[in-house]
């Protein structure tokens, strides 16, 4: 279970923290995040290196977007890739710009999944399975994961909607911190698929990032773990948020692999 985290406009200072998980099988190549180029100019993104999309990034004029997968019973693999349509979005001027590109999604495009887009001063998150449904989300803490978004009676939402209310509740200066706790957690659960970091032999958590706004388009602080937060210190990658430019169009960055 990939998981997004959104603080959204109810940290003082803060309009928008982001915490996130990527879930996802061990053999799949990908790289960090970098400077790549999107159909707007130059875009923060780490890069999956078998479809060449993302998971989640920030766009040119700092437009948050995020990726989950929903369940389906059979990947139909004629489906255009999710992760390009991350590219897409983070293309847009802002939020309510990308949810707008979002409702335009057709039907039968892609396989399931939760989209979620915002920056300072909106948040919208898109659930498409055949067809696309948007809404708006209200200020406060949203969590992102396989099932409806923040669908209190999966346990593992309802268990980090209240972990992460607990980050909120502390000084702004440490709910980056705290959040990145919650990314690392471990209950002892039976089942691994039912922690915050997952480890299996075949899938896992891959990697981690954290992500802050100190105004409404301004996000000014990313970090990001290359493992599971559990065993992999978080990197500095704000350096990359500085380099934005709506009007830079750097070479794209390619897997190493590919190189």
């Amino acid at each position: 279970m990939c998981t997004l985290i959104a603080l959204h406009r109810c940290v003082p200072g803060l309009p928008l923290v982001v915490a996130a998980n990527r879930d996802e099988y061990m053999d799949r190549p990908a790289e960090g995040p970098a400077l790549r180029t999107g159909a707007a100019g130059a875009l923060v993104a780490p890069l999956d290196c078998r479809e060449g999309g993302t998971w989640l990034g920030v766009g040119p004029t700092g437009t948050f977007a995020g990726i989950t997968n929903r369940p389906c019973a059979q990947r139909d693999p004629e489906r255009r890739s999710r992760g390009h349509l991350v590219m897409d979005v983070l293309a847009e001027p802002d939020a309510q710009a990308a949810a707008r590109a979002l409702e335009r999604v057709p039907a039968g495009a892609y396989n399931p999944f939760n989209l979620l887009v915002a920056d300072g001063d909106n948040a919208f998150v898109a659930v498409y399975e055949n067809e696309v449904k948007v809404r708006a989300l209200t200020p406060g803490i949203h969590v992102v994961g396989n099932a409806d978004p923040n669908d209190r009676r999966v346990p593992k939402v309802a268990r980090l909607l209240l972990e992460s209310g607990r980050a909120r509740e502390l000084a702004p200066a440490s709910v980056t911190d705290a959040l990145a706790a919650v990314c690392r957690g471990h209950r002892g659960f039976a089942d691994p698929l039912a922690e915050t970091c997952i480890h299996t032999p075949a899938y896992g958590t891959r990697s981690s990032a954290l992500l802050s706004y100190s105004a409404p388009q301004r996000p000014d602080r990313l970090h990001f773990a290359a493992g599971p937060p559990c065993e992999t210190p978080y990197d500095d990658f704000t350096h990359l948020l500085r380099e934005l430019d709506p009007g830079s169009r750097p070479e794209m960055a390619t897997c190493e692999e590919d190189r």
